[in-house]
């Protein structure tokens, strides 16, 4: 078995865009531009972390120069 990525990252982000969107309407009826981006932007993230864990790379295997 393998995962459907396509379709576990879709629903993520379909997830995340109506929980960004509740949210930055949840104390305010007029938020800016700004705020429901970032209020959405922070969902997304949020619902992807939780169905896959990124490891971090260690300090030493990064190349100064490749940055």
């Amino acid at each position: 078995m393998t995962p459907n990525h396509y379709a576990i990252i879709t629903e993520c982000v379909e997830t995340g865009c109506r929980r960004g969107v509740a949210r930055a309407f949840k104390h305010t009826d007029d938020p800016t531009y700004d705020q429901i981006e970032t209020a959405v932007h922070d969902a997304v993230m949020l619902e992807i972390s939780e169905k896959y864990h990124f490891i971090a790379p260690r300090e030493e295997a990064i190349e100064p120069y490749e940055l």
